[in-house]
């Protein structure tokens, strides 16, 4: 039996003119964390940090007032903090997306620059971070927990 090519321009039009539906996520910043490497770093070296975003309106990163929006929180043990570092690394997102209300997904990726070990008696010192991330209408995302990484003596 030979198809018409009638038939199948007409068969792709119908599939083409379908209407789908569009991808919606919440209008609240979600985030997942993707991986950290490398999972032992020596000491004063960066550690990358991959998340996956999702945001319902697309209004995530470029904050109009530049206050930072993307916010890693140091989880070891505060009363070793040096003087002038409160625990917590803020960064300015760029604007992922202008235009129309729309879902937005993607991935960022972030570097925490030179980590210290705060304990000079600990060869190998565990370091944890909690992010979250802000749109530019304020809504706060949830909160991800990264592996555990180990700072060494270089």
């Amino acid at each position: 039996m030979r198809i018409s090519p009638i038939f199948l321009f007409i068969l792709s039009l119908t599939f083409l003119g379908c209407p789908r539906e569009p991808i919606v996520f919440p209008v609240e910043p979600q985030i997942e964390l993707m991986k950290v490497t490398p999972k032992e770093v020596s000491e004063f070296n960066s550690i990358q940090i991959s998340l996956r975003y999702r945001d319902g309106d697309g209004d995530l990163g470029g904050q109009p007032d530049g206050n930072p929006d993307l916010i890693l929180r140091d989880l070891r043990d505060s009363s070793q903090f040096p003087s002038g570092y409160d625990g917590f690394l803020r960064y300015s997102m760029p604007k992922f997306y202008e235009g129309p209300p729309q879902s937005i997904q993607g991935t960022i990726d972030v570097t925490v620059p030179g980590i210290a070990r705060l304990d000079p008696r600990n060869p190998k010192e565990p370091v944890t971070f909690e992010i979250y991330v802000f749109d530019r209408a304020g809504h706060k995302s949830n909160t991800v927990r990264t592996d555990t990484c180990l700072l060494y003596t270089s």
